[in-house]
């Protein structure tokens, strides 16, 4: 049936390895590729839906991180995923931790403007005038704060980012209904929400999100 098997004559499966000895001599296990992230990365046009499924060991992050290795950040097991978005489009590829588990976690803090005369900035920020409707770009002013933080303990370090907006799942868990309506988010991670008429700002007008990985 084509299995192969490595210390065994009887594999049950594709590739079937049996350690070399129960006992204290030699060590056992199987060794994947192991690369830095500089060095997958400089492989990128090489990984394609064939290599979907691919498994390496990252001895060190990309400092560079981008593309298809925007998430390794970190040592460890990576694993290729083809259908992924890096940015680039759907099915563009990415190399994704073998951790088992999709990250959550809350926005960090951002200003929630209430006069649109004078919003924070003009790049993540915008206000419609005859519609009353303001927009935050959330997915921005996270990769901007987990990508440049105005102070680290360790300068070498960095946080991992995700790859794009459409990267996680956006949740409104909490705002002010004495101030906020209309509360909406886009699956490319853009606040929308108009005031309430008449509102007032108190210790509770705020609004708590979150974002999780798909």
């Amino acid at each position: 049936m084509g299995q192969v098997g490595i210390n065994t004559t009887d594999p049950v499966a594709t590739l079937d390895v049996l350690p070399t000895s129960t006992g204290p001599d030699g060590a056992e296990g199987v060794l994947l590729p192991r690369l830095t992230g500089s060095q997958l990365a400089v492989k990128n046009a090489q990984y394609g839906a064939a290599q979907h499924s691919a498994l390496v060991y990252i001895t060190a992050s990309d400092p560079a991180a981008s593309g298809k290795t925007a998430r390794v950040t970190s040592a460890g097991y990576y694993f290729y995923d083809a259908t992924a978005d890096n940015g680039s489009g759907a099915n563009s590829g990415l190399w994704l931790p073998l951790t088992g588990s999709r990250e959550q976690f809350y926005l960090p803090s951002v200003v929630i403007p209430t006069d649109g005369s004078n919003l924070p900035d003009a790049v993540n920020y915008t206000y419609t005038s005859s519609t009353g409707l303001f927009t935050i770009d959330l997915f921005n002013l996270y990769l901007t704060q987990y990508g440049t933080p105005q102070a680290t303990s360790s300068p070498s370090a960095a946080l991992s980012v995700g790859a794009s907006p459409t990267s996680f799942n956006y949740f409104v868990l909490y705002f002010d209904t004495s101030c906020f309506n209309n509360v909406s988010v886009s699956p490319s991670g853009v606040l929308s929400y108009s005031l309430v008429s008449g509102f007032s700002v108190s210790d509770r007008t705020f609004m708590n999100i979150m974002l999780r990985e798909k």
